[in-house]
């Protein structure tokens, strides 16, 4: 049996099979909590141990006693930073996100991607035709260009065949940006296999995409396509966002 303290795990993902709407609004609402939830939360733990007789007694044979309220202090509210693009600035909302205003306005610096090598399996052939369109309408707001890419369409999804493929068109081209790779669902090994001839063998930028993502309505696929595009143009040298650092 392997105990594991709640207070030092993480949870990191779901299976596939929990992957439901319902499922993630409920995981969502248990991690993401405001600081009011949180002291209530607190709070009313300590009121059900000072209520349950077995835990006080408990801690009364430790010699300890636990107040029924938090240590307070007078805590500093930093000043909104302003977030500098290319044209203008700005302050953050509330929530603290920016999203909007990146995929809406030109970044710092820009790379286009011009020699890049798209990569998919024949039955994932939709997903990639949505990709390529959604690409090309987000990336003007941004300020980038998108290229045609050189394709290539997989027979299957297997491990081998997606590393043969890449080693070949990155063996037949003189100088590929970036290598982008469509994946099916729950294929880690997959996602691991192409990071790993990227990363140690070939040392090009990739970008690697799960199809599950780019299903749904065209809004979701356009807000996964401008993340998408801001990563690849972090990974290629761009700089998306900056603030003002005094001396």
């Amino acid at each position: 049996m392997v105990l594991l303290v709640p207070e030092l795990s993480f949870l990191t993902g779901l299976s596939d099979i929990q992957k439901n709407s319902r499922m993630l609004k409920e995981v969502m609402w248990e991690m993401i909590q405001s600081p009011q939830q949180h002291y209530m939360r607190l709070t009313s733990l300590l009121r059900r141990i000072r209520d349950t007789p077995e835990a006080s007694r408990e801690l009364e044979r430790w010699g300890l006693r636990l107040d029924t309220d938090i240590y307070k202090t007078q805590g500093h509210v930093l000043p909104m930073e302003r977030i500098n693009l290319r044209q203008r600035s700005f302050l953050p909302a509330e929530d603290l996100s920016w999203h909007r205003e990146v995929t809406k306005e030109v970044p710092i610096s820009v790379v286009s991607i011009n020699s890049w090598v798209l990569i998919y399996p024949k039955r994932l052939q939709h997903l990639a035709k949505d990709l390529l369109a959604a690409m090309r309408s987000s990336c003007g707001a941004m300020g980038m260009q998108v290229g045609q890419p050189m394709v290539q369409e997989l027979r299957d999804d297997r491990i081998e065949t997606y590393v043969r493929t890449i080693q070949s068109a990155l063996g037949s081209q003189d100088k590929v940006q970036l290598l982008l790779c469509i994946i099916p669902s729950g294929r880690d090994d997959v996602y691991g296999a192409i990071k790993k001839v990227c990363c140690v063998q070939a040392a090009v930028p990739s970008q690697v995409i799960n199809a599950q993502s780019l299903m749904g309505h065209p809004g979701k696929i356009r807000s996964v396509v401008q993340k998408v595009l801001l990563q690849i143009n972090c990974k290629l040298g761009g700089q998306l966002w900056g603030i003002d650092i005094p001396l």
